[in-house]
């Protein structure tokens, strides 16, 4: 048996004051064998300059303390907001998370280290985890081998028309020259990858019964990780694999269908836990051959600076949940266990509070959310 806790996403932008009764709470349930959750921040360093013009998070050299006070073993790092400071931001963050005494998995200074899984040891098994980034997120922020960044499965999506449809597109593309102009810069090398039959706005369009679009993961990247799983199942690991991503839903509180399909692929590929974050708000999770899949788990600490535009418009980014799992040695799960969770806000003075457990009508709330999706047998493990 191994006993695992996982959380939402964590945006932090320094420590955490850690010293109420209910932290104390949120603590005493995150102990487990393994506890991880998705750092959404990078560190802060001398030296190195922003490689976007929209919202940073960095965090204190002293923010993963908190983060391993309250339990944690691990963090996960392949984000959209890990490559914040380009690769110098990733190496101080490796480096301030490993002296808090963490370990650190989906970002490094090359692909290798990036794509490498964290083993944390339980008391009869351990747990390897991996990190990846769905995007979309430019190329430059996925690691390489000779370059730092995070660790990439990236997903693409093949749009669907009619057969007349897609020949209007065709000439479209034809009349503004688009197709010459991309095949001149694939002769030369400029554009390398896939090159689909009609490519609109750079969106890949294909003929097709109706509308509709079909997503597909990048076959190097998807072995790649489906590599790293076989290596750490033939050792006898169980394996948990965290995704990230900003393909959302038009409602973030439903799970794409598609993401559920690679979530489904990646247990039939060996995993035992798949742990989802990125849409700011928590999703129903599911059971699959006896497997947890947590889709989109929300927030565990969200320094934003958003905060009074999602209250303005009523996200719901301040609810979330913990959730401790108990897997059996073949990975199935033997009990779940939910904690609802008020969400850790930024504050303009002094520490922010870390999160606290939800009460009321907002746990019943939450509670309600989490297990839509199963069914009266998957309810049977849930305590």
């Amino acid at each position: 048996m191994l006993t695992v806790a996982v959380t939402g996403q964590i945006l932090i932008h320094g420590p955490l004051d850690l010293h109420g009764e209910g932290q104390a709470e949120v603590r005493d349930f995150l102990e487990a064998d393994v506890v991880f959750g998705n750092l959404e921040a990078t560190v802060e360093t001398a030296g190195a300059w922003p490689t976007k013009t929209k919202t940073l998070h960095l965090a204190s050299p002293d923010a993963p303390v908190s983060i391993r006070e309250l339990g944690f073993h691990a963090v996960t790092h392949a984000n959209n907001h890990a490559f914040d400071l380009g690769p110098p931001g990733i190496a101080s963050t490796r480096a301030a998370v490993e002296m808090a005494g963490l370990k650190l998995a989906g970002s490094g200074l090359d692909i290798e280290q990036a794509a490498a899984p964290v083993i944390v040891p339980g008391p009869e098994q351990s747990l390897a985890i991996f990190s990846v980034d769905l995007g979309p997120q430019p190329d430059i922020n996925y690691a390489s081998t000779e370059r730092g960044g995070i660790a990439p499965l990236r997903m693409k999506r093949t749009v669907s028309v009619p057969a007349e449809e897609f020949e209007t597109l065709k000439r479209i593309v034809e009349t503004l020259g688009d197709d010459k102009r991309g095949a001149a810069r694939a002769a030369v090398g400029y554009d390398v990858g896939e090159c689909p039959e009609l490519e609109v706005f750079g969106t890949p369009v294909a003929a097709g019964d109706a509308i509709g679009a079909r997503w597909t993961a990048d076959e190097t990247d998807l072995q790649r990780l489906v590599d790293g799983i076989d290596a750490a199942k033939a050792i006898g690991d169980l394996v948990a694999v965290a995704l990230h991503g900003h393909h959302w839903d038009s409602n973030w509180k439903t799970t794409p269908d598609w993401l559920l399909d690679l979530c489904r692929g990646l247990i039939d590929c060996g995993a035992d836990l798949v742990l989802g974050t990125g849409a700011p708000v928590m999703q129903p999770l599911i059971l699959y051959r006896g497997r947890v899949i947590i889709a989109g788990l929300g927030n565990f600490v969200f320094h934003t600076g958003r905060a009074a535009t999602y209250d303005e418009k009523h996200v719901d980014v301040w609810r979330s949940a913990a959730i401790r799992l108990t897997l059996a040695d073949d990975g199935r799960c033997k009990r779940l266990e939910l904690l609802p969770i008020s969400v850790g806000r930024p504050v303009d003075h002094d520490l922010p509070l870390g999160p606290v457990p939800l009460q009321g009508s907002d746990a019943d709330d939450i509670r309600e959310r989490a297990f839509a999706g199963l069914s009266a047998a998957d309810r049977q493990v849930v305590f």
